[in-house]
């Protein structure tokens, strides 16, 4: 290749190479190595030269090089072995080889042996800007996926280490949390008769404090469970209007201290689901606890259920009148950890892990569950499950 007029910057313009890949030029025709090295360098690259193949792995071997431009046909150490070394040793660091005796089947052998692109002499200097630039591009976006994929690893093994946490913290809380369970019901049984009515309320205070972290140690296992797949759910058919009536049935009155009204259809008298019996009550307990827990006013929450047959499928809606869902939130109040408000003085306790056990349970269950737009002026919140007839789902 005959050297091209060198480019140089235009009078009064400041050329000022920022931090840039280093490029390794290996020929050995010095004018060609000059011309290259210097239109590189303007385009802001740092760049090494090397007169032959020896000369350019000794300084492979002593640096470090994000390109590297090798001639094939040389005296000694021909390009070819250059691209055999590299491939053993930096198998990452691309090549582009240049020649001027090329065929072919040499450039062929040259890709094969996991060379990037090749330029056939003699070659303009656009030409050595398109394919430097490319060759470039791909190793950055391969080192971007290299990142991220390490990335990824490492959120996985966080997630692994976050679940086998959660898991071990839930069931060591299980073993104190029951025996408190225990001493209150025992408290029930003796009478409180006998009690101030200070103690009384403390007394209260502590069943609501037990009941809370019971739900909230249910839901961290049921979270794992359903994630790791080492509990799938236990499915069976069920009517689900009978499922209800039951459920509202054994809730105790005094730890409620509220109201809930309930609206089954008659559509679902004869409706039948697969239900996991353990895990589906979550589902209601935390849809309204949620309901009551974000009312406008503490202790005047205005709270419906209403339960429906829609075509093949059974509805199930929890209504408020509470303080509602932004828009801005979105899908996103349905992950883990996640409430509208999650600073530290927030006004509502909890882990914001309600809505995210709702949604693993109920997709154990091949169903859906969504915000749907507000009935009471608060939140809405629908889920839906399959109807299951004749040993079939629909």
């Amino acid at each position: 290749m005959a050297p091209e007029p060198r480019l140089r910057p235009a009078p009064g313009e400041v050329v000022t190479p920022s931090p840039s890949e280093r490029i390794l030029v290996i020929d050995d025709e010095p004018n060609i190595r000059d011309a290259i090295e210097e239109f590189l360098s303007l385009s802001g690259y740092e760049v090494d030269t090397a007169p032959d193949g020896a000369a350019g792995l000794d300084l492979l071997r002593r640096g470090e090089y994000d390109l590297v431009l090798s001639d094939l046909k040389m005296p000694g150490v021909t390009g070819i072995a250059v691209i055999q070394w590299l491939s053993e040793t930096h198998p990452d660091l691309p090549v582009m080889v240049m020649t001027g005796h090329a065929t072919v089947e040499t450039a062929v052998q040259a890709l094969r042996l996991g060379a990037c692109d090749y330029l056939l002499k003699p070659f303009s200097l656009d030409e050595i800007d398109r394919t430097v630039g490319n060759c470039l591009e791909k190793r950055r976006l391969e080192r971007r996926n290299t990142e991220l994929t390490e990335m990824n690893e490492r959120l996985l093994d966080i997630e692994r280490i976050k679940d086998d946490l959660l898991a071990t913290v839930s069931h060591e809380f299980r073993t104190p949390l029951t025996s408190m369970k225990g001493f209150l019901g025992l408290l029930d049984q003796l009478g409180l008769d006998n009690l101030r009515p200070d103690q009384i309320h403390a007394i209260d205070a502590m069943r609501e404090s037990v009941e809370r972290l019971d739900v909230m140690i249910g839901n961290l296992l049921t979270l794992v469970e359903s994630q790791n797949g080492d509990h799938p759910p236990v499915l069976g058919p069920a009517r689900l209007g009978e499922f209800l009536d039951e459920y509202f049935h054994r809730q105790d009155p005094r730890s409620l201290q509220r109201f809930c009204r309930v609206e089954i259809d008659d559509s679902l008298a004869e409706t039948e689901v697969l239900l996991d019996h353990r895990r589906f009550p979550l589902v209601l307990s935390n849809l309204l606890d949620n309901a009551f827990k974000f009312a406008r006013v503490p202790g005047e929450a205005n709270v419906r259920l209403h339960a429906r047959r829609e075509g093949p499928n059974a509805v199930l809606e929890v209504h408020d009148d509470g303080i509602g869902i932004t828009g801005a939130m979105g899908e996103t109040i349905f992950d883990r950890f996640t409430q509208a408000d999650m600073t530290s003085t927030r006004e509502h306790q909890g882990a914001g892990l309600g809505l995210a056990v709702v949604r693993e349970i109920v997709a154990g269950h091949r169903g859906t569950v969504r915000l749907v737009p507000p009935v009471l002026g608060g939140a809405s919140v629908q889920v839906t499950l399959p109807a299951f007839e004749g040993g079939e789902r629909r």
